[in-house]
């Protein structure tokens, strides 16, 4: 009995973090790190990247684009600050962590509560992770959207 309370109490703890967004706080940006080949292409990619207009209409993922203008400036300089972070950090710290650690930043301070900006911001940040040679997000992504590493189960 004491068994199926503590599994139980387990559960519980797991789906409260989730829901309450604890989980994405505590979600580790270190585990399976390696280092990433940072040359003077990725750089460029990566400024190259930062001088597209974003969070305008997008037909390839079916996004409208941001409601008004001040939501799209606000939703792009979150974007271009992850990558200006990244230009500076990775030549000295050429790791995938530098990578999940500064997007985990920019997915805590983004605040709207549009669920397509959000998916959009995914979007641009999965393209960062792409330029930088990382092949995922670890979970982090699905833990900030949606509270839970759903990749672990699908």
């Amino acid at each position: 009995m004491k068994i199926f309370a503590s599994i139980l109490i387990a559960l519980v703890a797991i789906l409260i973090a989730g829901l309450s967004g604890l989980s994405f706080y505590a979600w580790p940006t270190g585990f399976n790190d390696y280092r990433l080949s940072v040359t003077p292409e990725v750089l460029q990619g990566l400024r190259n990247l930062e001088s597209e207009r974003k969070f305008g209409p997008d037909s390839t993922t079916f996004y409208p684009g941001a409601a008004n203008e001040n939501q799209r400036l606000k939703a792009q300089a979150a974007v271009d600050s992850t990558i200006r972070t990244l230009i500076a950090e990775l030549p000295q710290h050429p790791q995938r962590s530098t990578v999940l650690r500064a997007m985990k930043v920019t997915l805590s301070e983004f605040d709207t509560p549009e669920s397509e900006e959000r998916d959009q911001l995914l979007v641009y940040l999965t393209r960062v992770m792409e330029v930088c040679g990382v092949a995922g997000s670890a979970e982090l992504f699905n833990v900030w959207r949606y509270g839970f590493p759903y990749g672990w189960v699908f």
